[in-house]
């Protein structure tokens, strides 16, 4: 498996909020995912970079957690 992306990083930015006219209000997270740093240029991808709300962010964060948590339980059994 080729690991072209190798850490990530979330952030938001408050002064992203976006308002609606019905009363809705939407605070999206950005999420980066970069290459090794130490690596050259010509090798490294672009960073990818998708941006969730905040809901969404909420349920991949519950979907990664249970996965860590059966990954960590995998590699205790062996």
């Amino acid at each position: 498996m080729t690991e072209p992306y190798i850490d990530v990083h979330a952030a938001l930015d408050p002064g992203q909020l976006e308002e609606y006219p019905n009363g809705v209000r939407v605070q999206e997270i950005e999420v980066t995912f970069t290459s090794d740093a130490d690596a050259p240029s010509w090798r490294q991808p672009a960073p990818a970079v998708c941006r969730i709300q905040a809901r969404r962010a909420r349920q991949l964060a519950f979907q990664l957690l249970e996965l860590a948590e059966h990954a960590e339980r995998l590699e205790q059994a062996r």
